[in-house]
């Protein structure tokens, strides 16, 4: 993996599509790891969402104090865990991991189609 350069924070999101009959498990699965998650060393928050429209549309949102602390976290048991939990009980496909980093004063947001930015999360 490519080591990022620029400023340290910044901010992790996956999305996921998760297949109806292991939603469940799923939910289960990553609520489990929640907090493991947040106790590793420079993760500011770690959050677990799901779309008010779609149950089987799910974000996580993790915040990191460095890119070491999000590298650590990418070789992390945890990691290793949720990873696995994902390949089983999602429509790989639709796996979408993305790194937002602050530009100046202002954040970097992926640009997304209308269709995308309709859409509402909420806790899962």
């Amino acid at each position: 993996m490519e080591r990022i350069e620029g400023p340290q924070e910044f901010v992790s999101t996956t999305r996921i599509a998760v297949r109806p009959e292991h939603r469940r498990e799923l939910c289960l699965t990553i609520s489990a790891l929640l907090d493991r998650i947040r106790g590793e060393q420079g993760c500011r928050s770690y959050t677990f969402y799901g779309e008010v429209e779609d149950q089987n549309s799910l974000m996580l949102v993790g915040e990191w104090d460095t890119t070491a602390a999000w590298e650590n976290h990418l070789n992390s048991e945890n990691f290793a865990v949720l990873l696995g939990s994902l390949k089983l009980l999602t429509k790989s496909s639709t796996q979408d991991f993305k790194l937002l980093t602050r530009v100046g004063a202002f954040d970097a947001r992926p640009r997304y189609n209308d269709r995308e930015k309709s859409r509402r999360y909420k806790y899962a």
